[in-house]
């Protein structure tokens, strides 16, 4: 099978959707004929001149402009980047509905295309929280969203909670398969702990992510005495400086350290004595994977799809509701050794299997094999093609 990657998220950015086709690229590589990817970076570059132009534009029209190009632009985009691939690929595998669209469009609909979906709870969702957008901008998000989720042959959503509510967008009858996102699980989880007591958070620094959560709980045991916890961001985000004022004003510099975005994440996770995921809102939670991968116990808010990462006891999982004091609360009932290597020995043996990268590359060619006999089946009842 020849495999193409779509995505509207380039190369260079540091998000989810990025380390997702690059895991994709490098383990299907071998597996399969080809895989390729493709990005609005490829676009032609008399279109991308255009489009540049097009783009300084768009601002005059204010957040709403701004949004509606970037649909627009990302689509353009992938629909011309596409067309040279015309009878030279299999199997289309996008990474967001946008470019599902346009790579199912660009191509003709000739080539059967799935769409992994990233986003959390719904696109429409995501632009409301990050954006202030008029009814009329709305309005025509939905209506455009509603176009782009008809033009794919099936979907794929990281878990069974981004399933249900991205549902209402999915036209009845489409196939929806659930592909847990998977990580490489080492044969031994060694750890390489910290002398002091350490509490890692990994991801872009915002609202959603919610780390003041964890700087307030510093703020906590510190008042309670307790100094020897520190707790160390690794990522990047708008809300950075505002979060780095805050651990000032409240006199946390020797507690909490800002790490900025890095890449070698497991040596990170191997010192790390606890990894404490505060997000309001996840599709999944990949940083999370990766800590129980390395051994790491985990704690973590119960929202979205995280739930789905642990066992029926549920072992690491802190209500939505969890304040700051009842958040050191938890991180204290694992200093010991002992329940922290509990901890993370029931999440481990949870995980290991379900969440494997083989396993989610085995459930990924099964999908697009799954699309290839149905264009073939398709195809042998069409007199059109039985004739030619």
């Amino acid at each position: 099978m020849r495999i193409l990657l779509v995505a509207s998220a380039t190369p260079s950015s540091k998000t989810g959707v990025t380390a997702h086709y690059n895991r994709l690229l490098a383990h299907l590589a071998g597996r399969v004929d080809s895989v390729q990817l493709v990005t609005p970076e490829d676009v032609p570059s008399l279109l991308k001149k255009g489009l540049g132009v097009l783009r300084r534009l768009a601002p005059l029209f204010g957040v709403n402009g701004r949004v509606i190009w970037m649909e627009i632009e990302n689509y353009v985009s992938i629909w011309a980047s596409v067309r040279r691939y015309r009878g030279a690929i299999d199997v289309v595998h996008a990474q967001d509905v946008t470019s599902g669209a346009a790579a199912a469009l660009g191509l003709n609909k000739q080539v059967p295309v799935t769409v992994t979906c990233h986003f959390n709870d719904d696109p429409l969702s995501e632009y409301k929280t990050v954006y202030s957008l008029n009814d009329w901008t709305n309005r025509q998000l939905l209506k455009w969203y509603q176009f782009l989720f008809k033009q794919p042959n099936s979907f794929i959503t990281v878990s069974d909670y981004i399933k249900r509510t991205s549902a209402f967008l999915r036209p009845e009858g489409v196939v929806c398969d659930v592909i847990h996102n998977g990580v490489p699980f080492p044969s031994e989880q060694p750890r390489q702990e910290d002398d002091a007591f350490s509490v890692l958070n990994i991801g872009t620094i915002e609202a959603r992510k919610n780390q003041r959560l964890l700087i307030e709980t510093a703020h906590v045991l510190c008042q309670r005495g307790i100094t020897d916890v520190k707790v160390l961001f690794v990522g990047d985000g708008h809300q950075r400086a505002e979060l780095e004022t805050l651990t000032l004003e409240k006199g946390l510099q020797g507690q909490v350290r800002f790490e900025g975005y890095q890449t070698n994440i497991p040596a990170y996770l191997q010192r790390a004595s606890l990894y404490v995921h505060t997000a309001v809102n996840e599709s999944w939670g990949y940083s999370i994977t990766e800590a129980i991968a390395a051994g790491t116990p985990v704690l973590a808010l119960e929202t979205g799809g995280i739930p789905e990462q642990f066992d029926w006891q549920r072992a690491g999982l802190l209500p939505l509701t969890t304040t700051a004091s009842e958040l050191a609360d938890a991180i204290l009932r694992y200093r010991g050794e002992t329940e922290r290597r509990s901890l993370a020995h029931t999440q481990l043996m949870f995980a290991r299997d379900r969440f494997s990268i083989d396993n989610m590359i085995d459930k990924h060619l099964y999908v697009y094999r799954r699309l290839c006999r149905r264009i073939v089946s398709e195809d042998a009842h069409n007199p059109a093609v039985a004739v030619s």
